[in-house]
């Protein structure tokens, strides 16, 4: 029994010892020394430089080669006089040492414990303090900005006002302290919207500003570049001073998101320059050079940047944002449109009424039509044009029965029955002339004399007859 025990284990030592090393997670180490080559001469010379510079396949910094990170991308950050190197989709921060002849030691920074959330982040430095945002991981997209814990060692969250994803379009400006994010591009892996999966964009532009950790609004992706982006069949990017050199369909732009100014090469060799490197060379931007490094000669190959290079296109990158306006302008049109509409049935309804009331009166004597007291006073005032005379107050007062009341009342009830019977007549003739016409007496002009104006006689006397 004990020789059969034996040889289980025996058995089960051989498996292990024959098991793919793949399955195992081989960390990387605290610190690694390497050689002081001539890309880290190169930038520890450049004292005033500071930037981002991602690292080409043939010359990795970090000799990772049998860890699980080996096949990891390197991103060197050099920050006031300090070098760091980062690892993708780690968190992971190497920071150099100064060179003891010709080696340098990059130790490891951090603790980080979670891995593979910010996949394709953005790392940058502002003020000694280091972040980065955005990525992906755990099938989905991340809108997080982060920054590095130098007490904890460890990556902590920046709450911030809104969400904001990235497009692959971002840009940090060191000496504003802003990260531009032009367009937005949201994917969800986990549903089954195609779109959702693939990605929905959004061209509202944005800018996160670090001294408010608040995302601000300051336009739209110009219709133009959208049409441009749309059609790219290949893309590559390379940092700039004033944004990025983006490569699409063969052809150089410049993005200035300071100046919000799109720029286009006009040099052809430029163009071939950035078609040949945009894969696994280590290049990057310092005072009007790119710099190419040559890891199997160990030298740098340097092409000449220059402003009359480029042709200034006629739209931004961003422009501004009508869409608050022209739904306020719609809304304002639909009220406008319903104003309008109600009006219209009102008076559609008005007129029916007005027609209908027509017919009604149309078919009425002069006494239906009129009060007994109206068709006396129109009988005085025919009688009056007659003689082609015009009837005074004191008349109508005797007429309308207020002869006796005081001045104020009389005037008032003579404006009330005038004013009636020129509306009925008015509606029953649907004519443009009044019935009854005043004017003021030549002797004493603070008085009026009335009649009948002299184109409504004849309709009037008809009118008086069949009664």
């Amino acid at each position: 029994m004990r020789y059969t025990n034996l040889r289980i284990c025996f058995f089960l030592a051989f498996l292990l010892t024959f098991s793919p090393i793949l399955a195992q997670f081989v960390p990387c180490e605290r610190s690694y020394t390497v050689f002081y080559n001539p890309f880290l001469q190169k930038i520890a010379s450049l004292k005033d430089f500071n930037g981002n510079i991602i690292i080409g396949e043939s010359s990795k910094i970090l000799p990772l080669k049998g860890t699980s990170f080996a096949p990891n991308s390197q991103e060197l950050i050099k920050h006031n006089g300090k070098i760091f190197i980062f690892l993708a989709q780690t968190g992971f921060i190497f920071q150099m040492s100064e060179p003891q002849g010709d080696s340098v030691v990059f130790t490891k920074i951090d603790n980080t414990i979670n891995i593979n959330y910010n996949i394709d982040c953005t790392n940058f430095i502002y003020k000694d303090q280091i972040y980065n945002y955005g990525g992906y991981g755990f099938w989905n997209k991340s809108d997080h900005i982060r920054k590095f814990n130098p007490v904890d060692l460890e990556w902590d969250i920046i709450p911030t006002n809104i969400e904001i994803f990235n497009a692959d379009y971002e840009w940090f400006s060191p000496t504003e302290g802003r990260l531009y994010v032009p367009f937005q591009k949201m994917e969800k892996k986990g549903l089954k919207d195609a779109k959702l999966r693939t990605g929905v964009f959004d061209y509202t532009s944005y800018y996160f500003d670090l001294k408010t950790t608040d995302w601000i609004k300051i336009g739209k992706l110009s219709s133009d570049l959208i049409k441009l982006l749309n059609q790219k069949n290949n893309y590559r990017n390379f940092l700039h001073d004033n944004g990025r050199i983006f490569l699409i369909n063969d052809e150089l732009y410049l993005f200035d998101y300071v100046q919000n100014k799109i720029y286009k090469s006009k040099e052809s060799d430029i163009n071939q320059f950035f078609q040949r490197n945009s894969q696994e060379a280590t290049t990057f931007y310092y005072k009007g050079k790119y710099y190419k490094y040559l890891a199997g000669l160990k030298n740098f190959t340097t092409w000449d940047i220059k402003q009359s290079h480029f042709q200034l296109l006629d739209f931004p990158i961003w422009g501004n944002d009508y869409t608050y306006l022209m739904i306020g302008l719609a809304i304002g049109f639909i009220i406008i449109l319903l104003v309008f509409f109600i009006w219209l049935f009102n008076q559609n309804v008005k007129k029916k009424i007005a027609n209908a009331q027509l017919k009604v009166l149309k078919t009425k004597t002069m006494n239906q039509a009129f009060t007994e007291t109206e068709v006396s006073l129109i009988q005085l005032l025919l009688n009056a044009n007659s003689t082609n005379k015009n009837v005074e107050i004191f008349e109508i007062n005797h007429v309308l029965g207020i002869k006796d009341k005081n001045i104020g009342l009389q005037k008032k009830v003579r404006s009330d029955v005038i004013n009636a019977i020129n509306d009925k007549y008015l509606f029953i003739t649907q004519g443009e002339n009044n019935l009854i016409g005043s004017v003021r007496k030549e002797d004493d002009k603070r008085f009026f004399e009335y009649f009948v104006v002299s184109s409504e006689v004849k309709t009037v006397q008809k009118m008086m007859e069949k009664n």
